[in-house]
């Protein structure tokens, strides 16, 4: 593994811990934070010129089963970062909030020049291991940074460049780092600035999708300050269950509206707008338009509802006379049996409106185990709500 000679390297950790570099400045204070971790908490060599721990090939598959969710969600993503970069001539990885790497994208006649040089599957790059680098300061102040050549604790990385941005999930726990790194290039710390701009970008994307799957069960509001964003990128994520309380909201969100880091909390205290609005809001069809309570900014959204849940009845036990059902007979039956369900919007709108008030009466006007008892969903229940303009009596 390249190297750069380990005297010098010691030299140079040594000047950062005691302030003795010409440069100043917040990235060289999280460095020498970093270093004085590693050598003091970790006891790490800095000459060290040994390559990172690599998982084997059954550790890494009982790992990467457990972040299966989170892989789902990051591959798309990931190897498109990697085409924005590969001429560039840099590997991609997904490593896990232990610092894990388990996913990787690289060109394949450049495999074994990146394997030399500890960036592979399974290889681990916590502080605790192997000191500063891209992803182990992610890990640790759960922030963007470029850790470029020489800024590398071991002197086993100091040709390395690497940027790493974290990915949170929807409650605001890391859970992962993104990383884009090159076994060479320009000497300057500066030449990595538009790379480390592509890779924060990207872990936002990989972010906003493991959101989306994360919360399927629940409505999700897409918002965006720009009305003609809100279909094509929405910058806002928040989700919200039937009665109305927020339950998660993504890093967008909580950067710009605070109250937000306290969650749950009732939409009401948000935005100047009822839950029964937004449940209202055909999905996929109408804009909703938006204001925040504090500061006033206003936004525009749409709503997307939970993911239905249709369950499929087993066939019935057949005779021994009767003809074997095959998987493909049974699923037809099913289809056909939901297709002709009948719904609660086929009856007439007088009927289905005293239907809804007697319901909501016998549950005390609350909506959750009316929805049960009506057989309908929580958010279908908000919607005719609205459609039969039907209001509680504490409300008029």
């Amino acid at each position: 593994m390249p190297y750069v000679p380990q005297v010098d390297h010691m030299r140079r950790v040594r000047n950062l811990i005691e302030g003795r570099l010409p440069e100043s400045g917040a990235y060289l204070q999280r460095l020498a934070s970093s270093y004085r971790r590693s050598l003091d908490q970790h006891h790490l060599d800095p000459a060290n010129t040994c390559g990172p721990r690599v998982l084997t090939a059954p550790e890494l598959r009982q790992i990467q089963h457990e972040d299966e969710s989170f892989l789902r969600a990051s591959g798309q993503c990931l190897s498109m970062l990697h085409q924005m970069v590969r001429e560039a001539d840099y590997c991609v990885m997904l490593t896990n909030a232990a610092g894990v790497t388990i996913d990787y994208r690289v060109d394949h006649d450049r495999r074994k020049d990146f394997k030399r040089a500890g960036l592979y599957l399974g290889s681990c790059w916590s502080e605790r291991e192997e000191g500063t680098c891209g992803v182990a300061s992610v890990l640790q102040d759960q922030m963007p940074i470029t850790v470029h050549k020489s800024d590398h604790f071991r002197a086993a990385f100091t040709t390395l460049t690497c940027s790493a941005s974290p990915i949170f999930a929807p409650d605001g726990g890391l859970i992962g780092v993104l990383d884009a790194s090159a076994i060479r290039s320009p000497d300057e710390r500066d030449s990595q600035r538009l790379v480390n701009q592509i890779v924060r970008q990207s872990a936002v994307l990989i972010e906003d999708g493991y959101f989306l799957n994360a919360t399927a069960g629940d409505c999700v509001l897409l918002a965006h300050r720009n009305r003609h964003y809100v279909e094509a990128q929405p910058e806002i994520l928040i989700a919200f269950d039937a009665v109305g309380n927020i339950t998660a909201a993504n890093r967008c969100a909580r950067t710009c509206i605070p109250a937000l880091q306290n969650l749950p909390l009732p939409l009401e205290q948000v935005f100047d707008l009822r839950a029964e609005r937004l449940l209202g809001a055909r999905a996929d069809h109408e804009l909703v338009s938006l204001r925040l309570l504090d500061g006033g900014a206003s936004l525009h959204a749409r709503v997307r509802m939970p993911a239905r849940r249709i369950v499929h009845h087993l066939p019935e036990a057949r005779s021994g006379n009767a003809p074997p059902t095959t998987a493909a007979a049974a699923a037809s039956r099913a289809k056909e049996t939901v297709a002709s369900a009948p719904e609660p919007a086929d009856l007439p709108e007088p009927l289905e409106r005293k239907r809804i008030i007697a319901a909501l009466e016998e549950c005390k006007w609350r909506p959750v185990p009316a929805a049960a008892r009506l057989g309908m969903s929580r958010a279908t229940l908000y919607r005719r709500i609205r459609q039969f303009k039907i209001v509680a009596p504490h409300r008029r």
